[in-house]
């Protein structure tokens, strides 16, 4: 019996599977090296390489090889069983290495279904795979699950018509197959009916505070469509607790009423494909040891996308620094992970969010939103860069890219929020949409002007003198914006009348903002079914994806769009994977 492995500079090691017992209450495999190809001085290929592509590639050899007296022998159906839960190998080679004992696998899992990530779009498709016969395991790389889902505004988008296809179409800007947006939308027209199903219900939304920039519904009515469109919310929940806490509740209870097995502290690391491309288990670990999970029928990937990778970020993205806010396990796993086994990437330039602030005291940023529109953003330059409240509420970062030509200033970054007193007093800065930081923001922002979050003068030159702005500049800035609040216009960006609050109230504050970054909408690109495809197209066999990890929305996107996103394409991929015939 023959085993190729090859993967590391250029080197190609071929041996003899000689032979295998049972020895000290594990599974031998006796393989001798007979044939180094390539071999080369300079290429400096060590003992230690050589383990580590035995390790990688032996399991794939255990699924791929096809043996009849293996298939029968005892020891192996122990081993299928997770009855023996450690491979050992013995190496030899005369010349080159020595005989040695190298663990392989430390624990062997088989089930039907696994899904890679916990949040809304891995409960869904766990859910929805179990109710369709499946066996499903879930596996978390965080302490807990919940992903960014959990710490959303948790509205969900309802379809009310044909036309809510024509508003995610134009609003995708043509990025993302029309037969990938039908399915979205045809998932939209039943959400209601599979919440009610998991003894939930929905409520229309209703925005419980005005804040600035403005968001809610509709986000985009200007754009053809959006009223065959409803955007609700999952009834329950106190005003203690994040907004998102009735859905994620539901999901989580019915993961647990099915009992389907969640595994947290788990880190997927690659995806196993066989001779025919088919992805049949994952290679994870989890404390300290190495897990093989094969996936009978399907593998999903549901483990969102790279807002804390930082060289992903650097790579496909526009603007730089981009903050995250959100869960900090999206490190972009299974956008590398895909790639590896042929998928085609899509969408990895789009990202949403809002200006943030960012300390070196917390990992995740903060949102900055205002209860009140008195309040303007200046750049280094202590000038005005955009309408301030004109932006739907997930494209504010993108403000930091809008370009004034005459100015030599650009980009804006970093920029500062301008607010005075009165302002400040109206509610705080950050909260109303959740962010990943353990630490709640003062009613008043009181606690943040002590913690120098905040810089407050009694002027607005000592302002400026704060933040390193120059101080005629900040304050004929200032002034212009007041004088247009005066006359209830304000032409320089077209700002609308009603939020022509002027800056008045002594002391002045500022605070530093950054575009922030909620979501990156690129991975895997996928079609109608939540299949992962390749670059023809074509699926990848027995891959699905749901949820952030290559989300349907090409450009823009608008309130709940990524969290419907989750539950449509987590159920259709659910549905898909527990449809596939298991392999043999």
């Amino acid at each position: 019996m023959k085993m190729k492995v090859s993967g590391l500079q250029n080197v190609e090691l071929v041996g003899d599977i000689a032979g295998f017992c049972e020895k000290d209450g594990y599974l031998m495999m006796t393989i001798q090296l007979t044939k180094p190809v390539g071999w080369q001085a300079s290429a400096a290929l060590t003992h230690k390489d050589i383990m580590r592509l035995i390790k990688l590639y032996l399991f794939w050899f255990w699924q791929a090889t096809r043996v009849r007296e293996r298939r029968r022998s005892e020891q192996w159906i122990k081993f299928l069983k997770g009855e023996m839960t450690v491979l050992p190998v013995e190496l030899h080679e005369s010349s080159l290495w020595s005989r040695t004992e190298v663990p392989m696998i430390d624990q062997v899992v088989e089930t039907d279904v696994v899904v890679v990530g916990f949040g809304s779009a891995g409960a869904a498709a766990a859910i929805t795979a179990h109710d369709k016969g499946a066996r499903v395991v879930i596996l978390e790389k965080m302490p807990a699950g919940g992903g960014n889902s959990r710490l959303s505004a948790a509205m969900l988008i309802t379809a009310k018509g044909p036309g809510a296809i024509q508003h995610v179409e134009a609003l995708c800007f043509g990025k993302t197959d029309t037969g990938v947006i039908e399915a979205y939308v045809e998932g939209c027209t039943k959400i209601n009916d599979w919440i009610k199903a998991l003894g939930g219900e929905t409520v229309i939304y209703q925005n419980p505070v005005v804040t600035y920039p403005t968001s809610g519904f509709p986000c985009w009515p200007n754009v053809p469509g959006w009223e065959h469109t409803e955007l609700r919310r999952v009834a329950g929940g106190t005003t203690d607790e994040l907004p998102a806490m009735p859905l994620w509740r539901l999901l989580t209870d019915n993961v647990e009423r099915r009992g389907i097995k969640v595994i947290t502290n788990t880190l997927v690391k690659e995806l196993v494909t066989n001779p025919e491309g088919e992805v049949v288990a994952v290679n994870a670990e989890r404390e300290g040891k190495e897990v093989s999970i094969q996936a009978k029928k399907a593998v999903i990937l549901a483990c969102g996308s790279f807002e804390y990778n930082e060289e992903m970020k650097e790579t496909f993205l526009p603007v730089t620094p981009l903050y995250a806010i959100g869960n900090p396990g999206n490190t972009g796993d299974g956008v590398l992970m895909a790639q590896k086994v042929g998928a085609a990437l899509w969408h990895m330039n789009v990202f949403h969010g809002w200006f943030v602030f960012k300390t070196p005291e917390y990992k995740a940023a903060f949102t900055i939103r205002f209860h009140t529109p008195g309040f303007i953003y200046v750049d280094k330059d202590g000038r005005r860069f955009a309408n301030e409240t004109g932006s739907e509420i997930h494209e504010v970062s993108k403000l930091i890219m809008s370009y004034v030509p005459h100015r030599p200033n650009y980009p804006h970054s970093p920029a500062y929020a301008i607010f005075d007193d009165l302002t400040r007093r109206k509610g705080p800065l950050s909260g109303i949409v959740s962010g990943a930081n353990d630490y709640k923001w003062s009613l008043d922002n009181s606690k943040e002007i002590t913690r120098g979050w905040i810089k407050q003068g009694k002027t607005i030159r000592d302002l400026a003198k704060l933040i390193s702005v120059d101080e005629a500049t900040l304050t004929n800035t200032v002034a212009r914006y007041n004088e247009s609040c005066k006359l209830g216009k304000e032409a320089e960006f077209g700002r609308s009348r009603e939020t022509l609050t002027p800056i008045q109230t002594p002391p002045y504050c500022a605070i530093e903002i950054s575009p922030g970054l909620g979501t990156a909408a690129g991975g895997p690109r996928r079609d109608r079914e939540a299949r992962v495809v390749n670059s023809q197209k074509k699926p990848i066999p027995r891959l699905y994806a749901a949820g952030g990890l290559g989300s349907i929305w090409g450009f823009l996107t608008l309130s709940g769009g990524g969290l419907t996103d989750a539950i449509v394409f987590g159920r259709i991929a659910g549905e898909n994977a527990a449809g596939e015939n298991p392999w043999t």
